[in-house]
């Protein structure tokens, strides 16, 4: 994998351009120098790039933030997904090159982006307070400086077959789901059981793949793979936590109740709408996942949501808005980040998108905790979200290299849960070997 250098982006990156997040003005909220404070000119026409990626829910408010603001044109430049804005990103930092006026990054690459800090506006102006700490946090540099406003969130819960449930006689309530999946130890129990069962024996799996599962333990870890203090990469450390869990996850009891189907891959998504075999009983679900199982399987009646993670409360995803400091329209694109991420527009996302708030307002506005899902059985998504975000004390330390790090740890567990072409030693040994090579 690469370093975060201005170079290795040049090279890695090789797009000829950047496509940021247009916006426009709204509340004159301002960044960091003395230009950026000024409130934008409300008579001034002014047209605005904005690059998001997957779905922000963003293209209704586009509409309304036009129509409040007449002068402002918005120009909605959306990537094909998140590796592609990151791309873009890189290589708008590698060349100095600002074409657009907003960019939105995901949570795991925006410490590549804190180490850029300068090429992005202050956005202090807009409060941090409007996030959690640990929200704001991945989001603000050392010297305290905010770069990003954060948009979604990713509270996690458990997402269940009922159908998959009753046929391995294990309960199908939501509240006694949730008491049987308090811990890690007793979800894998569980597991087992399943697996023993009329379910697991006609071919259906306990969850989709070891990979899936890693991404809720390790978001469940202070410091999975770097020092805080120092930077210094630590997951090849003796006695490294993310070690204890890709063991745990490898073992021969755990990769048993896998469905060995790697996320985002195509018989992943078409494995959704198996009855019993090649189907899995459960899912780690943030918000956004809920709307992935109900697009993949539109007909299956028999998801549901319980409000649990094993092993306490966690976060996974969740993205921001930057603003380039040298963009043509630096305040009026601030003042559509504020707008944006305000709790009244993120509830609005939430109702019609399913995409969790991360302003702290919004996540308990009546709109939010009254939604329930007919998908997922009648299931209070709105206040079951809603608790599991409170729920969240933390977020693992995201340094320098966390990105890289994590997506060669994820390709480890594939090589072992869904290619099967490596033992868990010899997978390992190659993880250890990608690690050396970011120093």
């Amino acid at each position: 994998m690469r370093k975060t250098t201005r170079k290795s982006w040049a090279v890695a990156a090789g797009v000829a351009g950047i496509a940021l997040l247009a916006t426009a003005c709204s509340s004159g909220n301002g960044g960091g120098s003395s230009s950026e404070t000024k409130t934008a000119n409300p008579d001034e026409k002014v047209t605005l790039k904005i690059q998001t990626f997957n779905e922000f829910g963003y293209k209704d408010l586009y509409t309304e933030y036009m129509k409040l603001h007449p002068n402002v044109t918005i120009v909605d430049d959306k990537a094909d997904k998140s590796d592609t804005a990151r791309a873009n990103v890189e290589t708008a930092i590698s060349t100095g090159t600002v074409t657009e006026d907003i960019v939105a990054a995901d949570v795991d690459w925006m410490p590549e982006l804190i180490d850029h800090s300068d090429f992005f506006a202050d956005l202090g102006s807009i409060g941090a307070s409007r996030w959690p700490d640990w929200k704001a946090k991945q989001a603000t540099d050392s010297s305290g400086k905010l770069i990003g406003a954060g948009t979604d969130s990713g509270p996690e819960a458990i997402c269940y077959r009922k159908d998959l449930f009753q046929k391995a006689g294990l309960p199908t309530d939501r509240d006694k789901v949730a008491a049987l999946l308090g811990s890690w130890d007793e979800y894998f129990a569980t597991g087992e059981q399943f697996m023993n069962s009329p379910a697991g024996k006609a071919g259906a799996a306990w969850f989709d793949s070891i990979g899936a599962l890693s991404q809720g333990m390790i978001n469940q870890l202070e410091a999975p793979f770097e020092d805080p203090s120092s930077g210094k990469i630590t997951v090849l450390d003796a006695n490294s936590p993310a070690k204890a869990v890709y063991d745990q996850l490898t073992s021969d009891k755990v990769l048993k109740q896998s469905a060995h189907l790697g996320q985002w891959t195509d018989p992943w998504t078409k494995a959704f709408t198996n009855d019993t075999k090649g189907a899995w009983a459960t899912q780690l679900c943030p918000p956004w996942m809920t709307q992935i199982i109900a697009g993949n399987a539109p007909d299956q009646k028999n998801w549901d949501v319980a409000p649990v993670l094993p092993g306490g409360a966690s976060n996974w995803g969740g993205s921001f808005l930057l603003v380039p400091k040298d963009g043509k329209h630096v305040q009026a694109a601030t003042d559509l980040a504020n707008w944006l991420t305000d709790p009244a527009q993120q509830a609005k996302v939430f109702v019609q998108y399913g995409n969790f708030p991360s302003a702290v307002a919004a996540t308990t506005d009546a709109t939010v905790t009254a939604k329930t899902d007919t998908y997922f059985g009648g299931a209070p998504t709105g206040k079951i979200f809603s608790d599991r975000f409170a729920a969240v004390a933390h977020q693992p330390f995201r340094g320098a290299h966390y990105f890289p790090i994590n997506d060669a740890l994820g390709k480890a567990y594939t090589r072992v849960d869904v290619d099967k072409t490596d033992n868990a030693a010899n997978s390992w040994q190659k993880f250890e070997t990608d690690v050396k090579n970011l120093s």
